[in-house]
This record gives C-alpha cells, sequence and structure tokens, in this order.
C-alpha cells in the first residue's frame, strides 16, 4: 500500500512538472512569435553604419539580409520615428515600421497601421505620392542668404498651425543692405497671438523666467545684432542656448526667418503670373463620385477669378446640388457652394494659397463660415498657378514607386514617404 501511494506522489510529481515545462514552453513560443518574430532572422544585426551627420537618421545597422535604417522626420503631431528595411542590393524597401508616433487618433496616426505600411514591402525605392515631388530643396549657406540683402519687408508664414493651434509668422526688414528688424509672432485660430497672451499671463510657460514675448525680442534682438542664423545651433527639440534666457523651441522661427532672407537675397523671387484661363481636375472621383474642378483666370498678372466646383459621371455639380438641397452638410450653416465661393474669394484677396493653412483633414479656420475639407480645390487651384507662373508639371519619375496616403492624412503620410526616402538616400552613400 505504502509503494502504491509513493508510486502515485511519484506519477502526480512527473505530470505536474511535464504540465509546467508545457506551460513555460507555450508562453516562450507566443513570446518568439510576437511581432517581428517572423523576421527574427534576416533582422539580426551583423554591423553599425556611421551616421554621424546624416540628417533625419538616427540608427543604421546591415542585417544578415540587408539594412535597417531608423529614420526621424516632422510629422503633423511631432517626431515620427520610423525603422526602414532594405534589400541587400539598398534598393527595395523589404519593411517598414512606424516606433514613435503622435499624430491625430483615427486619422494621421493610421500611417502605423499595417493597412498603411504593407503597401512599401517590396517596392522599389524611392517612393512618392501622387503629384509628391522628389525633388529637395537645395540648402543656401548663412553668406550666400546675407552677402547681397535688397531693402524692404518680408514676411513669412508657417504652413500650418502648431500642436497648440498657433501659427508662426516672422516679418524682417531690410535696410541699407542690413537686418534691421525682426519680428517674430505666433496667431491663435481666434486671432489671439502669443506675445499679448503671454504678457496678460494667459500663455505662462515658466513661473520665474521670461514671457514668451520677451524670449522672441531676446531672439530677435540677438540675431540683429550677428546679422545670421547660423549661430543658433538648434538641438533635436529645435531649442537654443546660444541667446541667454530664451528656452523656447525656435525652430519654426528660423525656417521662417531663412524663408524672408531668401527672397531679400534674391534666392525665391515673387511668383509673375501669365494672362490667361487655366483650369485643373482630379484625375479620379472622390468617395461619393464626384470629381472636383478648379478654373482660374489671371489679368494684369492678377487672379481676377477663381471657381471651384465637383461633377459627378452624369454631370450633375454639388454647387446646384448644395442650392437646391440635394447636398446638405448642415441644416443652418453655408451650403457647399457658398463655402466654394467664400474660399475662392479669400484667394482672389490675398493672391495666394499660403494663408489656406489646412489641418490633417484637410480643413481650415482661415475663412469664416468654411468648415470643408478643401485640399482637392487647394491641389487643383496650385496646378493652375503653377501653370500661369510657367512653371511645368512634373512628371512622374522613372524610377520609384508610387503608394497611396491615408485618406484625410497628407501630412502625416507624406512624412512617411520622405522618412523612407531619406532613409534610403542615406544608404546610397554607404560603401
Amino acid at each position: 500500500m505504502k509503494n502504491k501511494n509513493v508510486r502515485g506522489i511519484i506519477s502526480l510529481a512527473v505530470v505536474t512538472a511535464l504540465s509546467f515545462g508545457v506551460i513555460m514552453g507555450s508562453k516562450a513560443l507566443a513570446k518568439d512569435m510576437g511581432p517581428g518574430a517572423s523576421n527574427a532572422a534576416e533582422e539580426q544585426v551583423k554591423e553599425e553604419i556611421n551616421t554621424k551627420g546624416a540628417d533625419g537618421i538616427e540608427k543604421a545597422v546591415k542585417t544578415e539580409n540587408g539594412y535597417r535604417v531608423t529614420a526621424k522626420v516632422k510629422g503633423y503631431g511631432g517626431d515620427i520615428i520610423m525603422n526602414v528595411s532594405f534589400d541587400a542590393e539598398k534598393k527595395k524597401v523589404t519593411k517598414v515600421e512606424i516606433t514613435e508616433q503622435n499624430e491625430t487618433e483615427g486619422l494621421g496616426a493610421k500611417v502605423a497601421d499595417a493597412e498603411f505600411l504593407s503597401q512599401f514591402e517590396g517596392v522599389e525605392a524611392p517612393v512618392f505620392l501622387p503629384g509628391m515631388s522628389l525633388e529637395k530643396e537645395e540648402k543656401v549657406s548663412d553668406e550666400e542668404l546675407l552677402k547681397e540683402l535688397k531693402d524692404g519687408t518680408y514676411e513669412a508664414k508657417a504652413k500650418a498651425p502648431d500642436n497648440n493651434g498657433f501659427t508662426d509668422q516672422v516679418t524682417l526688414k531690410v535696410k541699407d543692405g542690413k537686418i534691421a528688424e525682426v519680428n517674430w509672432e505666433a496667431v491663435g485660430a481666434d486671432g489671439n497671438t502669443k506675445s499679448v497672451l503671454s504678457e496678460n499671463g494667459e500663455y505662462v510657460m515658466t513661473e520665474d523666467g521670461l514671457t514668451w514675448k520677451e524670449q522672441a525680442e531676446a531672439l530677435a534682438k540677438a540675431v540683429v545684432e550677428k546679422q545670421s542664423l547660423s549661430f543658433l545651433n538648434l538641438d533635436d527639440q529645435g531649442k537654443t542656448d546660444a541667446v541667454s534666457g530664451v528656452s523656447i523651441s525656435i525652430g519654426g522661427f528660423t525656417a521662417l526667418a531663412e524663408e524672408c532672407l531668401k527672397e531679400a537675397a534674391g534666392i525665391v523671387k515673387n511668383v509673375e503670373l501669365k494672362d490667361g484661363n487655366y483650369e485643373a481636375k482630379s484625375e479620379s472621383a472622390d468617395n461619393s463620385g464626384f470629381i472636383s474642378q478648379v478654373t482660374m483666370t489671371v489679368k494684369d498678372g492678377k487672379i481676377t477669378q477663381i471657381n471651384w466646383d465637383a461633377v459627378k459621371e452624369d454631370g450633375s455639380k454639388k454647387s446646384v446640388l448644395s442650392e437646391n438641397g440635394e447636398y446638405v452638410m448642415t441644416e443652418n450653416g453655408p451650403t457647399w457652394k457658398e463655402q466654394a465661393e467664400a474660399i475662392a474669394k479669400a484667394v482672389i484677396e490675398n493672391q495666394s494659397l499660403d494663408f489656406l493653412n489646412l489641418d490633417e483633414q484637410g480643413k481650415t479656420d482661415a475663412v469664416s463660415g468654411v468648415s470643408i475639407s478643401i485640399g482637392d480645390f487647394m491641389s487643383l487651384a496650385e496646378q493652375c498657378i503653377n501653370e500661369a507662373a510657367g512653371i511645368e508639371k512634373e512628371e512622374v519619375p522613372e524610377n520609384g514607386t508610387q503608394v497611396d496616403a491615408v485618406s484625410g492624412a497628407t501630412i502625416s503620410s507624406t512624412a512617411v514617404v520622405t522618412g523612407i526616402n531619406t532613409a534610403f538616400e542615406f544608404l546610397q552613400t554607404v560603401k
């Protein structure tokens, strides 16, 4: 009887041990089969690659089957950090993974979804979105910018508001060929300015430090004294320790101040429009079956008329449908036609598209009463303006692959594409 009990205890112990082993083995297997586990072999690092001095490149390694580059680009909500894997020939993208992003939830954040990223697997780099330029703006040295400045007042404005809804703008005055005055401001959607809000205690950064206005003024004063922007060595957060008391991020200021200097130096010139009638049309219909089209008239070098409409295959127009109550967006707001006309009127008044700062949904708060998405209008109006300015339509590159953006999230999608191309361009320098 005693032997039977002992055998029973031993059997139970064996079964328990085997069960525990199965459970632990299952957990280990589950862990091994987690995200990226199937690519463990191809992602095995063989060699670290020097990335010193490479803009937008955080890290690069040679793997058993190719290369992996970690790139950082500016998205709509902040920095987007991604791992981009390439084949051994450094030509094809094998995988893209977003490791960090702060894009709009349910919209720009979709760039991290497999549905968007899977389209890059196996494609030839560089990649581009429809209508996206692959040409990079050439960097101009500080000496070149300041060599010969033409007297005048120059203005530059950010294309989109920051995460707090403020849009940066810089004015720069040149007198006797020298920078005489610089002003940096940030304006909210309601028209309130950071300078006034900070002085009134409504925009506070630190309890005992300089206000935003005081820091902006100290920065401007330093630029006038130094007659330069190059002394403002920015860190990864867009901050500088070159001006005492200035702790705010100044990346927006430096970019806009550089735009002003380029215009003053004649590197960027005002566009001259040729008189005539211009027309542009979307290549495909939207989700509702409408194809957007824009017509524009230029007279005496000025935009005198612009019209935006959207037409279905049966010839019905949004403008007419909205007026007849067959295309309704809100019960008491302006009709689609009224909003389209308000946008067109604003463009004629501003003689530009720059004031139309779009959010991730392609909407703007720059024109009162306009709540519709105007991304299509912007794209087509720009085509008309480029044609009037004699800027040739860019041809699709012979090499590379066209990809699709996340619907309504062009800024975030463009950032990811830029990151992939930045990683690709870096690899071409690696021997």
